[in-house]
């Protein structure tokens, strides 16, 4: 990292990721952009801590139970200081140096405000839903003043939402970044066809209950106005 790039923390939340996070921790941590990898263990029963720290160098925070996902990466975020905010999935396959180097380089050049990483060439479903929604993808990089006063803790699986929602709001220069031959694990390869199938019940109705939320602020707003205008 050269003297005058603002230093880079990766942060990646991690619930029951034994098999993957020990890779994708081991290639934030070699990566020049990076200055240090924190990986946010959220209530795993697995051996997700000990394989994450076996590749070296990488901090964990415990967090006791499973809060989710927006809460884990707060989580990260607060118990660190560095201007750049990296945030991986625990789960990726197929994630190379490069693609850390093209969501990164944006931001510390000044040329984005956030940085939002999308599947091609992996595998079809996971192509299909980064093209069908491309806000849902877990893989960012941003500037830690862009996330001021944004409640990461309650909104579980709807963080990614919540974060295009802050771009469109604030009006930020975003970047898109095509991740080449990236997919990751599903639910349901990682915890069985039934239990992946509710938890991705879960994530969906976060993300629906975030949407209504939003879709609430805007009526009120809008009904707002409108009575300042009568007055």
């Amino acid at each position: 990292m050269a003297e005058s790039e603002p230093a880079t923390v990766c942060i990646i939340p991690a619930f029951n990721e034994e098999k993957t996070v020990a890779e994708i921790a081991r290639l934030a941590i070699e990566h020049p952009f990076v200055h240090r990898v924190i990986v946010v263990d959220d209530g795993s029963t697995d051996s997700t801590v000990d394989r994450a720290l076996s590749a070296g160098r990488v901090a964990v925070l415990r967090l006791g139970r499973n809060y989710g996902k927006g809460a884990a990466m707060h989580a990260g975020m607060t118990a660190t200081d560095e201007p750049v905010l990296l945030f991986l999935d625990a789960d990726l396959i197929g994630l190379t140096p490069q693609h850390i180097t093209d969501l990164v380089e944006p931001v510390i050049s000044n040329e984005a405000d956030m940085s939002v990483g999308l599947f091609r060439g992996g595998r079809i479903h996971t192509d299909l839903a980064h093209m069908v929604t491309p806000s849902l993808s877990g893989q960012r990089a941003v500037r830690r003043e862009i996330l001021d006063g944004l409640d990461m803790d309650s909104v579980g699986f709807g963080i990614e939402r919540a974060l295009t929602d802050l771009w469109e709001r604030k009006k930020i220069t975003v970047c898109e970044v095509i991740m080449k031959r990236v997919t990751h694990r599903t639910k349901e390869e990682k915890r069985g066809y039934i239990p992946g199938v509710r938890q991705r019940v879960t994530m969906y109705y976060e993300i629906l209950k975030y949407e209504g939320e939003r879709l609430r602020r805007r009526i009120n707003g809008r009904i707002t106005e409108s009575r300042k205008k009568r007055q």
